[in-house]
């Protein structure tokens, strides 16, 4: 994607787990994704992290650091977040709010990490709409 056909935010989410960081950079307005990467890190999450941020800054160099919104999660984002500047979502919110955005219709989730496993089942609720519920091991 070229510079002139940037939306004037993107969202940046990193997912810092045991073994591995994924990051993704988003158009709020329609979810696009514009660039995304997954590697392993060798158990120097702060480092990969640091080094997905500059990756993202030049391939997007025309871009301004205060239109980036960032977010993370992950075992290793909560000591992470503050250093960088991000917004921490715990996990099981993130995957909720990932499937059902992308996934409206889906029944339950089961997300196996390096640390622990996580499962949302979603059920009717009688009083309209749906209710999550999550478990983590």
């Amino acid at each position: 994607m070229s510079e002139k056909q940037l939306p004037d935010e993107v969202i940046v989410g990193l997912d810092v787990g045991s073994t591995t960081v994924k990051a993704v950079v988003m158009d709020p307005a329609n979810n696009d994704i514009l660039w995304s990467d997954y590697q392993r890190h060798e158990t120097k999450q702060p480092e990969k992290v640091l080094e997905f941020m500059k990756t993202i800054t030049a391939a997007f160099p025309n871009h301004p650091k205060e239109k980036m919104r960032v977010f993370i999660t992950g075992s290793g984002g909560t000591s992470i977040a503050p250093l960088i500047g991000a917004k921490f979502v715990q996990e099981v919110n993130a995957v909720s709010l990932a499937v059902e955005i992308f996934y409206p219709t889906a029944g339950s989730v089961i997300e196996l990490g390096g640390q622990d496993a996580k499962i949302i089942i979603w059920k009717e609720d009688p009083n309209g709409g749906k209710r999550k519920i999550p478990s983590m091991n």
